[in-house]
């Protein structure tokens, strides 16, 4: 073959028809007869039988028993509680006796106002009570004096109608003149006008007594509430509780309703966490059931316990669950503050038949593997809520196909199917810590 090529390339030089553009040509047809030949000629590789994979993956055993569903809820610090203190006087302020953030406890000075208006008002209703009751004694002085001229009245009315009957008996005989006969009727007229106006006098006493009276009564009235005004210009605090803030200063004008302070009472202070739509039935029937709720709430100087006190009656605009309000224990109230928004644990009533598992062996939505003769089983699982144990987040689920003991895999395989081969490697940990002994240098000098 090689001595074939020869004589080609030979008689092709000697060729004078042959252009020099066909050299390239002929290199190409060398190069790829070449490449031909050494294919041929290469040795094929042994063929290795291809392995199944096997993938490492660790297990948790299922263990069956009643287990608690738990919600993790965020309840913000609130109390029912929460008072702004206003003014009820118009006064100046002179000292504020309260600070924010302070503790203060019932019935103790907060705040002090000049009292200077509010005496001379009192002043002045007293004055008003003191001239009223001169009044109904002046009344009912004049009431007697008018029962005892009632009789004086009546004697001298009658006198003076016989007087006329004698007038009109000279008349008669011409002894008398018809002036005298017409004083004396004036005389008995004006008599019997007397008589009227004392007797209506004496009739109208009991209407000008309870006039009196009620001027009396609307006066002492108006005096209590000076009294009231008077004392209400050292502002104390109504229940035991913590200062919010100040709204007044010193020498400050403060009119009535005007607001001096707020403050929230430290023995009800409450969690308000909003529940999911989904177990608030449970909840309710739970608290029908007089079940106690009680919740871990954790707390930067650590965790603390609040109950279930209560669920909101409606669901708030643009939210999907009802406010529950748990109380806090006065003695952990003094730690939070208002408006801080907490961790809670609430734990539900126990169901049974569920399993609880880590929340990195769920697969999907509703999918877990189980282990079987080292290959991995696909179970379609019903979650029935979650816990909550040393950080780490668990759910509980319910299938047919579970049972006490198996074992299901927690790590999280790319490309999980039924049927895939797979080894266990669980890590083990022990509370025993092997300690490293270092060895100590020979004191002195060596031989």
């Amino acid at each position: 073959m090689y001595k074939s090529i020869t004589q080609f390339f030979t008689s092709f030089g000697k060729s004078e028809r042959i252009k020099s553009r066909a050299l390239p040509l002929a290199i190409i047809l060398v190069t790829a007869m070449l490449l031909l030949i050494f294919k041929i000629a290469k040795p094929e590789p042994p063929v290795k039988a291809k392995e199944e994979k096997t993938w490492t993956v660790q297990t948790h055993r299922l263990v069956d028993g009643a287990k608690s569903p738990e919600l993790e809820l965020y309840g913000s610090v609130e109390s029912p509680y929460t008072a702004t203190i206003t003014s009820i006087i118009d006064a100046d302020v002179i000292s504020l006796e309260a600070n924010e953030g302070e503790l203060v406890r019932s019935g103790q000075l907060l705040i002090l106002l000049d009292d200077t208006d509010a005496r001379l008002s009192l002043e002045d209703k007293k004055a008003s009570v003191a001239e009223l009751e001169a009044l109904i004694i002046s009344e009912n002085n004049r009431y007697k004096n008018d029962l005892a001229a009632l009789k004086l009245e009546k004697s001298l009315l009658e006198l003076a109608r016989k007087k006329l009957q004698r007038e009109e008996k000279t008349s008669k005989s011409n002894l008398t003149s018809q002036a005298s006969l017409d004083a004396q009727k004036e005389a008995l007229n004006q008599q019997q006008l007397a008589l009227n106006s004392r007797q209506l006098n004496i009739t109208d006493h009991p209407a000008r007594l309870a006039q009196l009276e009620a001027r009396l009564s609307r006066s002492r009235a108006l005096t209590e509430q000076a009294e009231i005004d008077l004392a209400r210009a050292i502002v104390t605090a109504p229940f035991d509780g913590i200062v919010i803030k100040t709204l007044v200063s010193p020498g400050e004008r403060v009119r009535p309703g005007e607001a001096l302070l707020e403050m929230y009472s430290t023995d009800r202070i409450e969690l308000r966490a909003q529940l999911p739509q989904k177990f608030i039935s449970i909840v309710k029937e739970s608290i029908m059931q007089q079940h106690p709720f009680e919740a871990v709430v954790k707390t930067d100087s650590g965790t603390r316990t609040a109950t279930l006190d209560r669920i909101s009656g409606s669901i708030a605009e643009g939210s999907h669950g009802v406010d529950a309000l748990f109380e806090v224990d006065s003695d952990d109230a003094n730690r939070l503050t208002i408006g801080d928004t907490l961790e809670m644990t609430l734990a539900l009533p126990a169901i049974e038949d569920v399993f609880s598992v880590p929340v990195s062996s769920i697969y999907g939505t509703d999918r877990i593997y189980r282990i079987e003769n080292d290959r991995l089983v696909a179970v379609k699982v019903e979650k029935m809520g979650r816990q909550y144990r040393h950080g780490r987040q668990f759910v509980l689920v319910r299938s047919g196909e579970l049972n006490p003991g198996d074992e299901i895999i927690t790590t999280q395989l790319p490309l999980a199917v039924s049927g895939m081969k797979v080894e266990v490697r669980n890590q083990e940990t022990s509370n025993n810590k092997i300690s490293q002994q270092i060895p100590r240098k020979p004191s002195g000098k060596h031989p």
